[in-house]
């Protein structure tokens, strides 16, 4: 049990240090494209991380609270979202092969990648939140 707490921590720890740097190299990218780096961007990034990571531990500290004894995740949850992700695998594979034999038939040659991010989008948005559905039964 200690050693599972101590790993929570260092990938709460690991998974905070790569927000700052994801942050950090993005302001680094938009200063270099215009020429201007503005460390008040820098600031507020900081500020909502680490707003985030309270709003986390608050969270988690007041279900903790609510529902001492209670696990979040057992074996039952565990076997629903087996089944969900096997289910939205095979309808993701299946939808995705029907729209590209669609769209062949149809004579389309070439996609906008535009048009994939906002399908990969929808997919991501429909996957995610069947999966916290599925968490919640």
């Amino acid at each position: 049990m200690k050693t599972n707490k101590k790993w929570f921590w260092l990938a709460f720890v690991v998974i905070l240090i790569c927000m700052q740097i994801g942050g950090a190299l993005g302001i680094y990218i938009i200063g270099r494209e215009e020429g201007v780096f503005d460390y008040s961007l820098l600031l507020s990034m900081f500020q909502g991380t680490l707003g985030g990571l309270v709003l986390v531990l608050l969270i988690m500290f007041f279900r903790k609270k609510r529902k001492p004894k209670l696990p979040e995740f057992d074996e039952r949850s565990m076997l629903l979202m087996k089944r969900y992700f096997l289910g939205a695998l095979y309808v993701v594979f299946i939808g995705s092969a029907a729209i590209v034999v669609t769209l062949a038939l149809l004579g389309v040659e070439t996609v906008e990648v535009g048009m994939l991010a906002v399908y990969l989008s929808i997919l991501f948005i429909v996957v995610g939140m069947g999966a916290l559905v599925t968490a919640r039964l």
